[in-house]
C-alpha cells in the first residue's frame, strides 16, 4: 500500500500539480484540480502496485503494461497542458459537462476497482497466469471479459473531458483503446493456452469490453 501511495503521489504531482504551479499558480486553489488529483490517487490505490519503468515484466507481457501506463501519463499530462494553456480559466469551471464527465470518470474508477477486487490476487499488472488461477465469471466478469479496461477507459477519458481538454480526450480515447486491444490479444492468447475449452466457452458467452456488443 505504501508503494502504491507513493507512486500515485509522485504521478499526480508531476502530471497535475507541477504544471499548474509553473503555468497557472492560481489553479492550485481550484476545487477541480484537486478533484482530479484525488481521482488519480484513487486510481493508483485501487490497482496492483507497479513501476512506470517496468523492469520486471515477463516476456508474456510484451511491454503492454508499460505501454498502458505511459499512455495514461502522457495523455493526462497533455490534457493538463491543454486545460492550463489553451482553455484556462474557463477550464476550471464546474459546468454541466464537467460534472457529468467527472461522474463518468468516477464510475469508471469504481468499475475498475470492482474488477480488481473480484479477481483478488489473480489480478496482475503484467500479462501472466498464476498458480491456482481459474476462469472467473462472477461480478463484472459476467458482463465483460475485461471490465478493468472498460473502467479505465471511462476513467481517463472522462477525466480529460471534465478538464475541458477535448483534444487530449480524443487522443486518449483512441490510444488507450489501441493499447487495450493489443494487451487483450496477448492476454487471451495466454488464457486460451492455459484453460483451453473452458475459456473458449466463456469467450463465446461474454463480450470483451462492451456488454452484449463487443
Amino acid at each position: 500500500m505504501i508503494r502504491k501511495f507513493m507512486t500515485g503521489l509522485v504521478a499526480v504531482a508531476l502530471v497535475f500539480l507541477l504544471p499548474a504551479a509553473v503555468l497557472q499558480p492560481d489553479a492550485l486553489v481550484s476545487s477541480k484540480l484537486w478533484a482530479m488529483v484525488g481521482l488519480g490517487m484513487l486510481a493508483s490505490l485501487t490497482q496492483p502496485a507497479y513501476s512506470p519503468l517496468d523492469r520486471d515484466a515477463p516476456p508474456e507481457d510484451r511491454g503492454t503494461a508499460r505501454q498502458l501506463v505511459w499512455t495514461v501519463y502522457l495523455t493526462s499530462l497533455g490534457g493538463v497542458l491543454e486545460c492550463l494553456v489553451w482553455r484556462y480559466p474557463a477550464s476550471m469551471a464546474w459546468d454541466e459537462l464537467a460534472i457529468t464527465a467527472f461522474a463518468v470518470a468516477i464510475a469508471g474508477a469504481l468499475l475498475r476497482a470492482w474488477a480488481v477486487a473480484e479477481l483478488g490476487r489473480f489480478f496482475t499488472w503484467h500479462v501472466r497466469v498464476q498458480t491456482g488461477q481459474q476462469v472467473i465469471s462472477t461480478g463484472p466478469y459476467r458482463l465483460m471479459r475485461h471490465p478493468s479496461y472498460t473502467g479505465a477507459w471511462f476513467l481517463y477519458t472522462g477525466l480529460l473531458i471534465a478538464m475541458h481538454a477535448p483534444v487530449a480526450a480524443a487522443f486518449a480515447g483512441v490510444l488507450l483503446l489501441a493499447a487495450f486491444v493489443r494487451r487483450i490479444r496477448y492476454e487471451e492468447g495466454l488464457m486460451l493456452q492455459t484453460f483451453g475449452a473452458q475459456y473458449v466457452t466463456y469467450c463465446g458467452r461474454v463480450k470483451r469490453l462492451v456488454p452484449f456488443i463487443w
